[in-house]
């Protein structure tokens, strides 16, 4: 049954590929989080408890609780807190501007994964 569902949804559109690009770049996207220090405030696995969270009010983002997300969990506003920083509600997340477009977007996916985990 499980392989007639896959073969279906190839058929319908290709999806099997898509899913197969979006988990390399989930994998990418978590590299780049842990090589940037993303981890170091919101955690090893993105729940928002990283060694430095405790220093933080509001706490950063747990990024398996859509709730946490206080400037919007989609790809647009990830992309603008990434690219420009969040420096309003006494957060003090930094501007990764150097960071390139394909970097964010992996990052992106990454996040958007641990969304769909808990």
């Amino acid at each position: 049954m499980k392989k007639y569902v896959l073969l279906l949804f190839y058929l319908l559109g290709g999806w099997g590929f898509a899913w197969a690009d979006t988990g390399d770049m989930a994998d990418k996207g978590k590299e780049l989080y842990l090589s940037y220090g993303c981890a170091l405030c919101h955690g090893w696995e993105g729940k928002g408890d990283g060694i430095n969270s405790q220093k933080f009010q509001p706490p950063p983002t747990n990024f398996h609780n859509l709730q946490a997300y206080l400037h919007g969990s989609d790809a647009d506003s990830l992309r603008r807190s990434i690219q420009n920083g969040i420096k309003e509600d006494n957060s003090i997340m930094p501007a990764f501007e150097d960071m390139s477009a394909d970097e964010v977007d992996e990052i992106i996916v990454y996040l958007k994964s641990l969304q769909k985990r808990d």
